[in-house]
């Protein structure tokens, strides 16, 4: 049985604005994701040339040498 058109359209239009709301904190949160990635990748090259060691990096973040290392280049830091 359909529910009477005033209910159905409202609820139609909760919906979507549920949609339209997921969307934004999706887009919300990938934009933190970005920033904090650049802030991490800042701070571990920050502390590649305060001399910090590969496995004391790994320690710290968790991360995989690869990982690192992948980073550290792209900043230009080869290792030695």
């Amino acid at each position: 049985m359909a529910k009477d058109l005033a209910a159905a359209t409202a609820e139609y239009r909760a919906a979507q604005q549920a949609v339209d709301d997921a969307k934004a904190a999706v887009s919300a949160s990938q934009d933190r994701l970005k920033k904090a990635r650049t802030e991490l990748n800042d701070s571990i090259v920050a502390a590649a040339k305060r001399g910090t060691r590969m496995r004391d990096l790994v320690t710290a973040t968790g991360l995989s040498r690869e990982w690192l290392r992948t980073q550290l280049r792209a900043a230009g830091i080869e290792p030695d």
